[in-house]
């Protein structure tokens, strides 16, 4: 009897490179090779596949999904400043983490990897842990076999799990997970996502800082809130600056900019750098989270009665379990109710996927076939729209303005 062909071989541009699929096989033929722009992509081995379905059957990219609702829509801060300086918007997401491991839980998020020059998810046993899955690294995570196990094992052994990822991540556990995804232990929170940038070229881009620098990166903050939250800054640390802390975005970084003049940061805001499977998502607000996260942008439009210095989140949600996991964290954070129509003018990828740059297939021609830093930057200059200039022009009148009544 022939074996019918897995349907994820034939997915292509497809993929969104989850890594559910490996991770589901139960004959391990299954590996998770990266593409010419080093995006995770599926490679089967058809001599040991047994034409079992079970990869496709978890696959986020293939079949219809129900929407996701939003049983509740909140502004929130954690009301300690700095665990709001040590997250990318509002600290909400360190304090589920804290509430999971206070349990004997554990947290599988993403952390930077091989000297910060790949991001991939990891499990998190120990609050001395948490800080190394805190904040947003804009660069596509690798989900390995060890860390579904892991999420699967955590849960069959009756501790809680708090999984955070990009909607296509989450639907992805969750399919692997089945029924034990749907248990009170599991609490799935999904990221809004802007799109996830290619690992190829964040390998590039580190090298190119640290040949100019003269030293190896030791730490990445892509959003330090050292220039404030809506003009956040790009920080890098080296070997050399064992004494700075980048990651409680120390002001005094070896190499920071804000991130409308960080080449890298300015190629993802413009598109360029996405997964083609980013620009038409088949998981956006329907992947099956308890709760989703980001920034709210344009709270001080919104909800101008919130003070949003240091950061503020954007809180939906969507379940009984997200919600129930929230109210359990009231105590530590400042909060109002809000809605999706006032979320979504700051963050409209929430619901849609972002349009491509018009160059991107040159662009990434030019990053597969193996042109330098330099030699693409020199081509591709990505000015900043005028959404991202008005927030870096706030952030700056802000800052200017609290140095001035500091001196009154």
């Amino acid at each position: 009897m022939l074996k019918s062909l897995p349907k994820i071989t034939l997915l292509g541009d497809a993929c969104c490179g989850c890594g559910a699929c490996a991770a589901r096989c139960p004959k391990s033929c299954i590996g998770m090779i990266t593409d010419g722009c080093g995006f995770p992509t599926p490679m089967v081995n058809l001599d040991v596949c047994i034409g079992c379905g079970g990869c496709d059957s978890v696959c986020p990219a293939m079949g219809e999904r129900p929407k996701d609702g939003a049983q509740s829509v909140l502004w929130a801060k954690s009301r300690d400043r700095g665990e709001r300086l040590a997250s990318s918007s509002g600290g909400v997401f360190g304090l589920l983490a804290l509430d999971v491991l206070a349990d004997g839980g554990v947290v599988c998020g993403a952390a930077w990897d091989e000297g910060c020059r790949h991001v991939r998810h990891v499990l998190v046993e120990d609050g001395s842990d948490l800080d190394s899955v805190m904040r947003s690294k804009y660069v596509q995570s690798s989900v390995g076999r060890k860390a579904y196990e892991g999420v699967r094992e955590a849960l069959r052994g009756g501790r809680r799990v708090l999984f955070s990822g990009t909607a296509c991540q989450v639907a992805g556990m969750r399919s692997y997970l089945g029924k034990l995804a749907d248990s009170d232990g599991f609490l799935s929170v999904d990221v809004i996502c802007h799109g996830v940038p290619s690992p190829l070229l964040w390998e590039k881009w580190a090298a190119y800082k640290e040949v100019g620098v003269g030293a190896a990166l030791r730490a990445v903050n892509m959003r330090s809130k050292a220039t404030g939250w809506l003009s956040y800054s790009a920080s890098y640390a080296y070997a050399h600056d064992a004494e700075k802390d980048v990651a409680r975005a120390s002001s005094a970084a070896a190499d920071s900019c804000i991130f409308v003049d960080d080449w890298y940061m300015k190629a993802f805001l413009a598109n360029a750098s996405l997964r083609p499977s980013c620009f038409a998502c088949r998981v956006k607000r329907s992947c099956g989270s308890d709760v989703t996260l980001g920034d709210f942008w344009g709270i001080q439009s919104s909800h101008p009665e919130v003070d949003y210095e240091g950061g503020v989140s954007a809180l939906l949600c969507n379940t009984s379990k997200g919600l129930a996991a929230i109210e359990r964290l009231k105590s530590g954070i400042e909060w109002g109710e809000s809605s999706l129509e006032k979320v979504l003018p700051g963050n409209p990828s929430l619901v849609r996927p972002v349009v491509p740059y018009e160059r991107r297939g040159e662009f990434m021609a030019d990053l597969e076939c193996g042109r330098g830093i330099d030699e693409m930057m020199a081509v591709y200059g990505f000015e900043p729209s005028l959404a991202q200039r008005v927030r870096s022009k706030l952030g700056g009148v802000k800052r200017r303005l609290k140095k001035l009544l500091g001196k009154a």
